[in-house]
């Protein structure tokens, strides 16, 4: 018999005094929390080879070991085709682009077992790449759930695998628009802080020393009244980058009670401009963020590829409250790309 794949991840300084849950839960991100302990409990998940609760505190030097092969018997399930619809913006033989719609989440993980891209694809396509894991066919990159934008699969393993070089090896512009509120930013800036998991929130994402190199560049297009609307180019592509990005920097994107904001935020702009804040806020159910472009050297065909994704309603309304009609829209975030 064939011996089981073991992850081993070696605790530092900086991670000392963490719980195993915790830790774990941070090395295997697409994982629940509920899942990470029921392995725990299990045995799964080990420190230094032992049995151990899941709220024991680590100490530098721990190693900690995760039996890969049975976590993912366990949490195998076969993804169920599903017929809902999506916007398909690109396609040839190798590859596809669609326009993930805000609310959409991209693959079935905990609490959203199906209703997913995945699921819409999976209905869709009769073959795609095997993707990361079992339920993410084609799958190579990803989008927050309230992020909308373009995003694209692969239809065969060679196409995941060259899509996935080009993201690893940063030769994919990703442009996003988002609104903020809060400071005025620079007209041209760059954001540039490591990112990692909370160690008190599992949902959350902060800057850490210890955790990855993040790099956001922006350009303002328009601000007034304490609300920016602003042009983002992705340098690296870390969970929740730009949200932490701009929440760090004093202006977070509208609407995004997890990174400072929400309505809260609206309430302390300033009383003159707490109406036209307020105005802007109302456009939004989710956080004012959209994957807009993606340009790229084809793989296969060796073209130059540009795709774009239309500035959905939510987004064209609060810029036209803030001076730029749809039309200017349009052109002035097809035409200010970075260089």
């Amino acid at each position: 018999m064939k011996p089981s794949r073991h992850k081993s991840v070696v605790v530092d300084k900086a991670e000392s005094g963490m719980r195993l849950d915790q830790f774990a839960a941070q090395s295997l991100e697409n994982h629940s929390r509920a899942t990470v302990q029921k392995c725990i409990e299990s045995g799964i998940i080990r420190i230094n080879g032992n049995h151990s609760k899941k709220n024991v505190r680590l100490k530098t030097g721990d190693l900690v070991t995760i039996d890969e092969d049975t976590l993912m018997s366990i949490t195998s399930e076969k993804l169920v085709p599903q017929d809902i619809d999506i916007s398909v913006l690109f396609e040839d033989e190798f590859m596809l682009a669609v326009n993930k719609p805000a609310g959409m989440v991209v693959h079935p993980g905990s609490g959203n077992r199906d209703g997913t891209l995945a699921n819409a694809l999976a209905y869709r396509m009769p073959s795609l790449s095997d993707g990361f894991t079992h339920d993410r066919p084609g799958i190579v990159h990803r989008l927050d759930k309230h992020t909308s934008g373009i995003l694209l699969i692969a239809k065969t393993n060679q196409t995941h695998a060259a899509l996935a070089a080009l993201f690893s090896e940063r030769s994919i512009t990703k442009q996003y628009i988002g609104i903020c509120i809060g400071n005025r930013p620079q007209e041209h800036g760059i954001l540039e802080a490591p990112v990692g998991r909370s160690r008190s929130d599992p949902v959350k994402h902060v800057i850490k020393n210890s955790g990855k190199y993040a790099k956001t560049e922006y350009r303002l297009l328009k601000y007034e009244s304490g609300i920016s609307v602003l042009q983002f180019r992705l340098h690296t592509g870390r969970t929740h980058q730009i949200r932490i990005h701009t929440s760090h920097a004093g202006f977070p994107i509208v609407a995004d009670e997890l990174y400072g904001g929400g309505r809260d935020r609206v309430k302390r702009t300033d009383p003159l401009s707490r109406p036209f804040a307020s105005s802007v806020f109302k456009c939004f159910s989710r956080h004012a963020l959209h994957a807009h472009r993606l340009i790229f050297i084809h793989p296969f065909t060796g073209k130059k590829t540009d795709l774009s994704s239309p500035v959905p309603d939510d987004m064209l309304a609060a810029m036209n409250i803030c001076g730029v009609t749809k039309g200017q829209a349009r052109q002035e975030i097809e035409w200010n790309m970075f260089a």
